[in-house]
């Protein structure tokens, strides 16, 4: 559960389950009585969540770890120094002994959902020295989460009022590159985006995924200016077939994902996919050349199973029951809350080229 240097999350993901979280647990892994018992003072002292000593109980996981474990010299604040013995007993030197070999030490606080087993956030900071001290290392990293913490429930309060597709652009559409971009945004008090910055995702859907990102509005929030996330997400949807041409192939495409949200506080919302297995085109509707569009309403539990499918546009009987039958197969990784109900899509198509071949 440890992070290193290397793996910081320096902004908590999904603000939302931080937001409903109610109680948290501290799983002090440090080894040393005083660090932790200083980082636990300080998140008490806050006040926040409701400490709870149970941690199936707990809505958020707190841990705290060094790095490296075992024995050594230590150097703490103000110059004094000792020895940590492997079971993270601290004896001070009667007199300091600058001379000692210390190794650079990290302490790490990570921040774990308990209900999906996510890592929502994670940091690190050097642990002794002259300037950065011993004892006090897991109280400042707790200070660090109070602040990340309050900026997650800001951008959670945002309040989306518009939002714009973005578009493909016709080079990228040639290539067929398609994927998830992700977006950071700062949203000033007017509710406008004053800052955009793709982070992730394919380097030639950029420039479009900022350009809409700038367009979208929120209501103005209280505490401005607010960083937030966003996804933009690029596929392809099935071209019809000219008038003239019977479709010789048969393409079900998952036009629709599930929303980030349900827009309810409380409700889990989904994180991840799990197993999601396409639906079959049964091979009569095939042959009927039948194709539409599909629209189901599914509802997914706590622990990410899908409890209930109902059809809200229908395209064949047939279409309609293989796809129901194949969507409650279906698991998603979800954060902690009530079950939700979702609406996806599917297109059904009869196509003049496979995809291999396009």
């Amino acid at each position: 559960m440890a992070a290193s240097p290397a793996q910081a999350q320096k902004e908590i993901a999904s603000p939302e389950a931080i937001a409903s979280a109610k109680t948290i647990y501290f799983d002090d892994k440090s080894s040393v009585d005083a660090v932790g018992k200083k980082a636990l003072t300080e998140l008490s002292k806050w006040g926040r969540f409701q400490i709870v000593s149970d941690r199936e109980k707990a809505d958020l996981i707190l841990v705290l770890s060094t790095d490296p474990k075992g024995a050594g010299n230590l150097i703490f604040s103000g110059g004094q120094t000792g020895v940590i013995d492997s079971q993270g007993h601290v004896e001070e030197d009667p007199v300091p002994q600058y001379n000692k070999q210390t190794p650079v030490r990290y302490a790490f606080l990570t921040l774990i959902d308990a209900g999906t087993g996510t890592n929502l956030w994670s940091d690190s900071q050097r642990w002794g020295g002259l300037l950065t001290g011993f004892d006090s290392v897991g109280e400042h990293l707790v200070q660090e989460f109070e602040k990340q913490t309050q900026a997650a429930e800001r951008r959670s309060r945002l309040k989306l009022v518009k939002s714009v597709n973005p578009t493909f652009p016709a080079e990228v559409l040639k290539k067929r590159i398609d994927g998830i971009v992700i977006v950071r945004i700062v949203v000033d008090k007017n509710g406008k985006v004053s800052k955009a910055k793709a982070l992730t995702g394919p380097a030639e859907l950029f420039p479009p995924s900022v350009e809409a990102a700038k367009q979208y509005q929120f209501e103005p929030p209280k505490d401005a200016p607010v960083t937030t996330e966003l996804e933009m997400r690029y596929g392809y949807s099935p071209a019809p077939c000219p008038p003239s041409k019977k479709g010789d192939h048969a393409e079900v495409f998952y036009a629709e994902k599930l929303p980030m949200n349900t827009g309810h506080a409380g409700f889990l919302k989904v994180i991840g996919d799990i197993n999601q297995p396409m639906p079959p085109y049964p091979e009569d509707a095939r042959d009927a050349g039948i194709e539409g569009d599909l629209e189901l309403f599914i509802t997914v539990a706590r622990g990410g199973d899908v409890v209930g499918a109902r059809v809200l546009k229908s395209v064949d009987s047939k279409i309609d029951e293989a796809a129901l039958a194949t969507v409650r197969t279906w698991t998603f990784k979800v954060t902690r809350g009530e079950q939700a109900g979702f609406p996806i899509r599917f297109h059904y198509r009869m196509t003049c080229d496979s995809l291999a071949d396009k």
